[in-house]
């Protein structure tokens, strides 16, 4: 870890507290400038610190990069290319982990995990999104199956900080989606933030292991 990365961590966690109070307290332009804010320090950290590989390292920030494109999007209410820039940070969040040693048993607990999720919430989330739109239901569903990649492969690593991130990234995502489809979410939006940077943050360390 470089002393740059520390201090670019260190603003991240700043950033997100400032954000979750914000949010919690509906003060949005604070959350307009602290949700990003937080996005910003994590690229920097991932970009500073001291990886155990640079692919797995460029593959997780453009992962970042998208996701702090999907937050904009968000905040802007412009959910489909929102969803969208999620979806191909996914995408490249995958295609790092494909890069890492995998332990078979931890895939399997992950793929476990995985239908357990979409048993409990998948199907009732992409089946409220087809009711708004087939377009929607179907961004949804490829939605799912991107995250469900990133779930697997991130609990197959075995690294702790990567298993807890994909996890919380999942329950975040579930959340965000339940909220928004289904019916309200436990926690509401303060909780999706928490996990969701939360998240973020424990796979921009995992890269110290990956």
């Amino acid at each position: 870890m470089t002393s740059w990365a520390a201090i670019a961590l260190g603003l991240a966690a700043l950033a997100a507290v400032v954000d979750w109070w914000s949010v919690a307290t509906d003060r949005q332009r604070v959350e307009y400038v602290a949700k990003p804010a937080v996005l910003i320090a994590l690229i920097a950290a991932a970009c500073t610190l001291e990886p155990a590989s640079d692919v797995v390292r460029w593959w997780f920030v453009a992962g970042l990069a998208f996701g702090l494109i999907g937050d904009v999007l968000l905040m802007l209410d412009r959910f489909i290319p929102g969803a969208a820039a999620f979806l191909i940070g996914h995408v490249a969040y995958a295609a790092g982990l494909l890069t890492v040693p995998l332990q078979p048993g931890w895939l399997l607990a992950g793929t476990v995990l995985l239908i357990a999720i979409l048993g409990v919430a998948g199907g009732r989330i992409v089946g409220a999104a087809s009711e708004k739109s087939s377009t929607l239901g179907a961004i949804v569903g490829a939605y799912l199956i991107a995250l469900g990649a990133v779930l697997v492969l991130g609990v197959g690593t075995a690294v702790p900080a990567a298993v807890a991130g994909v996890v919380l990234f999942s329950l975040s995502d579930a959340l965000l989606a339940w909220g928004r489809f289904v019916g309200p979410a436990p926690g509401g939006r303060t909780l999706v933030h928490v996990t969701y940077h939360c998240a973020q943050g424990l796979l921009v360390v995992a890269l110290l292991t990956l």
